[in-house]
C-alpha cells in the first residue's frame, strides 16, 4: 500500500463509516455485508480491505462512534446542578431522557436493539465484537441520578412513597425499557401504524413522569 497522510486515513474511514451507517438505517444489522458496505461507500473491494478487515471490524467502529455521540453525562449533571427542588429536578430529568429518545433512538437504537439479536444468533461473531465495544454508561448513569434524585426527595421530606422503592425502582426501569423498544420498534420498523394510539416519546416520558411523582406522594 502506498503511504498516504494521516488525514487522507480518516477521509477514507470516514466515507466507509458514513456509508456503513447508512446501509444500517436501511437493513438489519446482522444481515449487513461487505458488498453492501462497499457498493454504498463508492470505494472498491481492494480499497476497504486496507482499512478494514471484515464487516465486524466496521460494525465495532460504528457501534463505538454511536456510543460516543450518546454520552449525555454532562448534561445531566447540569440538570442536577440547576435544579433545586426535587420534584423539579425529576421531571427535567425524564423530559430530557424523553427528548434524547426522539432525537437519536431512529439510529442508535435500532443498532443497539439488532446486536443484541446478532449476538443471540451468533455467539461466535459475539466473542469477536463485545470486547472491541467501547461502553457506554450515560443510560445508566441517568437512571442512577433519577434514583438519586427521589431518595433525596424522600430525606428531604418532598416524597412521601407509596409503595416500597425496590418496587418502584424496578418500575422505572422497565418502563424506559418498553418505551426505548415500542419506539425503535415504530421507528425503524414500522410496527403499531395502524395502532389507535400514536408513541410519542416526551409525552411517554411526561406521563411515566407523573405517575413516578404520584407514586412518590407529590401533590
Amino acid at each position: 500500500m502506498p503511504k498516504v497522510s494521516h488525514d487522507y486515513v480518516i477521509k477514507k474511514k470516514k466515507i466507509i463509516l458514513e456509508a456503513a451507517l447508512s446501509v444500517c438505517k436501511v437493513k438489519p444489522l446482522y444481515e449487513i455485508t461487505m458488498r453492501d458496505i462497499i457498493k454504498a461507500s463508492g470505494v472498491s473491494q481492494g480499497g476497504i480491505y486496507r482499512y478494514y478487515s471484515d464487516v465486524d471490524e466496521i460494525l465495532v467502529a460504528i457501534i463505538n462512534q454511536a456510543n460516543a455521540n450518546a454520552d449525555y453525562k454532562e448534561d445531566v449533571d447540569a440538570i442536577i446542578e440547576n435544579s433545586e427542588i426535587p420534584k423539579e429536578k425529576l421531571g427535567k430529568l425524564f423530559t430530557f431522557l424523553g427528548e434524547y429518545i426522539k432525537e437519536n433512538l431512529s439510529t442508535v437504537g435500532k443498532i443497539h436493539f439488532e446486536l443484541t439479536i446478532l449476538f443471540a444468533n451468533n455467539p461466535e461473531r459475539q466473542m469477536k465484537i463485545l470486547p472491541n465495544i467501547t461502553e457506554n454508561e450515560s443510560g445508566q448513569y441517568l437512571v442512577e441520578r433519577i434514583f438519586n434524585t427521589i431518595h433525596e426527595g424522600i430525606s428531604l421530606g418532598s416524597f412521601q412513597p407509596e409503595v416500597a422503592l425496590e418496587d418502584l425502582f424496578t418500575f422505572i426501569m422497565t418502563s424506559i425499557d418498553g418505551i426505548v423498544r415500542d419506539v425503535v420498534l415504530q421507528k425503524c420498523y414500522g410496527m403499531f401504524q395502524n395502532e389507535q394510539v400514536h408513541i410519542d416519546e416526551i409525552r411517554l416520558m411526561n406521563t411515566l413522569c407523573k405517575s413516578v411523582q404520584a407514586l412518590l406522594g407529590c401533590k
